[in-house]
């Protein structure tokens, strides 16, 4: 699948190159901006997480997220998770290690979902590009929603 969307995007990609040289230019110069201006902060991210979960004992995670946290468990959670944006491909393997840590699924949905769609650190960042509103709406909305999911997942899975 993954290999099928670079080719698609390489395919787009040669299509507006072909219909606008300098529009398409002008546009990866700006992209290859932003990216850049925010990719620092992706990769401190990534590295302070990986160390967190290198240094944090096994004991330590179980007693705050375990089956038996509950509700604290969630809410600790959605505070872990709401520290930054991270994208899936980095989330899930995370999660996966704290699933082998017998971690419930419900309390993992409540770390995945919100470090997937709810970010304090990045949160300047959002305010810049997107305005304080719409960046107050958009945590708060993705929090709200992560709760609700977590709800549905606990009761899904019984747990």
């Amino acid at each position: 699948m993954t290999i099928f969307l670079w080719a698609f995007t390489a395919g787009l990609l040669s299509i507006s190159l072909i219909k606008d040289f300098r529009k398409t230019k002008q546009a990866l110069k700006i992209a290859t901006k932003k990216f850049s201006s925010v990719f620092l902060i992706f990769i401190l991210v990534l590295a302070g997480f990986a160390l967190l979960i290198t240094f944090v004992p096994p004991e330590l995670i179980r007693e705050y997220l375990g089956t038996e946290s509950g509700m604290k468990g969630v809410m600790v959670a959605t505070g872990l998770g709401s520290i930054s944006v991270m994208p899936g491909f980095a989330a899930f393997p995370l999660c996966a290690a704290l699933r082998m840590e017998g971690i419930p699924y419900y309390i993992i949905a409540a770390f995945s979902i919100t470090l997937m769609n709810v970010g304090i650190v990045t949160f300047p960042l959002e305010k810049k590009f997107l305005g304080l509103k719409v960046a107050l709406l958009r945590n708060g909305l993705a929090l709200i929603v992560s709760l609700i999911t977590v709800i549905c997942i606990k009761f899904l899975f019984g747990e």
